[in-house]
């Protein structure tokens, strides 16, 4: 039964009705039911498949998130790793359980566990920052580097290839080199692919989806309701700004002058750095949601597919990840965020669980684009001695703020090897609890029933002010070639935090007086 039969319309509002509900707290349909990230990163075998999911039937999840993961056996989306991804589904339709795509091997999305490197070389040896020194000579390897400005009484000039370099004593050189990401094992001895450059997703949905589809396409938008992005991001390589080969055009085009000449506004407080700055995290914004969002949301609207997932909320205030998580939520089907650990902080920015801020961030994008469902990756590096009791606690904070769809993370195939170390608890067979888990399970089943039916209305909207945190994001560090004296100091953090730490306060004690009300991005109004 599907979320708009469970509504009726009263006064103009779209409300869940008891007589509508209450049959279905005695048996929750599979699609409320709790569905965990199924953790593939052994010897994947028709065996194992069977096991684990006769076992989630039993304990009452709706459906799982097939994860690979490392320690996996079989290639990545090869013949046989797709055959077993087919019998999976196979065998979970048959007892009424639902398969998701996780589209990644391992994580951040983006990449298809190298695949997408291999096949486009440009998307990855691309630079993909910018590191600044300044001088007050100039170097004698100038030639080393990709910009180089000249600042004479307050005025900057690009002076990359000069004929006749200024000695004058008032003169200092702030000089800029591209940087790349770092080589790792992570990303199969490849780095990080460029989100912002034209083509890279496409070649990650191509080379993902394309074998999903073909094992898979008829049932997606029935028994395969989506796909799950984890944590894509576009931070610089260590130390630097954001840089993109197509920064610079996508700069000046929208903002029209020249970002090059206003480079060391990123770094420091001088000249116009407050615009300088606004306008560069836009613009990184904009490219982001051009490059990544919108082919991502148009591939799974065409292919009636849910897309969900999330970004990298426990990092705010520093948005270097993805500049505004709220406005990556806009163009997904069912937001999601991800809180583990079991430590709970309702005072860190960058906390978990405790931290109001996130939950209510995807929540109230939820509201305001009519989602009706909020995804939450929950319970990972809880510990092995997580309990039933602080489970509940955990997961009725969350629901009660906003989130109707509880995903575990993880459940294990086998605990061989260094699995035994990932992010415990296991929502599987190796945990003592285990065959006790459906009390728990059918709990906030029922829950995502009642929550899914309605529609909350929040009278209070509050801006939260990304744009204003834009203005002191720490993006890098300055050295100087002329020693120690002359070395400037990037210090902003302090300010960020200080702004951070404020709003955080606000709306902590806001939800703690039970006001009720929505988070407002401003990239998210100007769509609306």
């Amino acid at each position: 039964m599907k979320t708009e039969q469970l509504s009726q319309s009263i006064n103009g509002q779209t409300v869940a009705t008891f007589e509508a509900l209450k049959p279905l707290f005695k048996d929750p349909p599979a699609e409320y039911r709790s569905m965990p990230l199924w953790n593939w990163h052994t010897d994947i075998t028709r065996e194992n498949i069977n096991r684990d999911l006769k076992a989630f039937k039993a304990q009452g999840f709706g459906g799982v998130f097939i994860h690979p993961r490392r320690g996996m056996v079989q290639e990545y989306l090869s013949d046989e790793y797709m055959e077993l991804w087919r019998y999976a589904l196979e065998q979970a339709k048959a007892m009424g359980l639902f398969v998701w795509i996780y589209d990644e091997y391992t994580y951040p999305a983006g990449f298809a566990g190298g695949l997408v490197q291999a096949e486009m070389p440009e998307s990855y040896n691309q630079p993909q920052g910018l590191s600044m020194t300044v001088s007050k000579t100039w170097p004698d390897d100038a030639e080393n580097y990709d910009i180089c400005l000249r600042e004479q009484n307050g005025q900057f000039v690009e002076v990359t290839k000069p004929l006749d370099p200024v000695t004058d004593p008032d003169t200092t050189y702030y000089l800029f080199k591209k940087t790349y990401q770092p080589k790792i094992p992570k990303y199969n001895g490849f780095s990080w692919v460029d989100l912002l450059l034209e083509g890279v997703t496409e070649t990650f949905i191509k080379l993902t989806m394309v074998p999903h589809e073909k094992v898979a396409g008829s049932d997606f938008g029935k028994a395969v309701p989506g796909v799950f992005s984890d944590e894509p991001h576009i931070a610089p390589p260590h130390g630097n700004v954001r840089y993109s080969p197509l920064l610079f055009a996508a700069f000046e085009k929208h903002w029209g002058y020249d970002l090059k000449t206003h480079l060391h506004c990123l770094f420091e407080r001088i000249g116009p750095w407050q615009q300088v700055r606004h306008n560069y995290f836009q613009t990184l914004l904009d490219l982001y949601i051009e490059r990544w969002s919108k082919p991502y949301q148009s591939y799974c609207r065409n292919k009636a597919l849910i897309w969900t997932g999330h970004y990298w909320e426990h990092t705010w205030p520093n948005v270097d990840l993805s500049i505004d998580d709220m406005a990556l939520y806009e163009w997904h089907d069912m937001p999601g965020i991800d809180l583990l650990f079991n430590r709970f902080d309702d005072v860190l920015t960058d906390a978990q669980f405790g931290n109001i801020r996130a939950v209510k961030e995807v929540a109230s994008v939820a509201n305001q684009i009519g989602c009706k469902r909020v995804l939450c990756e929950t319970y990972g590096g809880a510990g092995w001695d997580l309990t039933f009791e602080q489970m509940k606690r955990f997961g009725d904070w969350a629901f009660v703020l906003g989130v109707n769809f509880l995903n575990q993370h993880l459940s294990y195939v086998s605990l061989a090897g260094t699995t035994k170390y990932d992010h415990p608890p296991a929502f599987s067979h190796q945990e003592p609890w285990w065959p006790y888990y459906k009390t728990l399970n059918s709990y906030y089943a029922r829950l995502s029933v009642a929550l899914s039916a309605g529609r909350q209305v929040n009278s209070i909207l509050v801006l939260e002010p990304n744009t204003t945190l834009w203005m002191y994001v720490k993006s890098g560090l300055v050295d100087a070639l002329a020693g120690p004296q002359q070395s400037i100091a990037f210090s902003e953090n302090d300010l960020l935090n200080e702004q951070a730490i404020a709003f955080q306060s606000f709306i902590t004690a806001l939800s703690k007086a039970q006001v009720e009300y929505d988070l407002a991005s401003e990239a998210v109004i100007l769509n609306q």
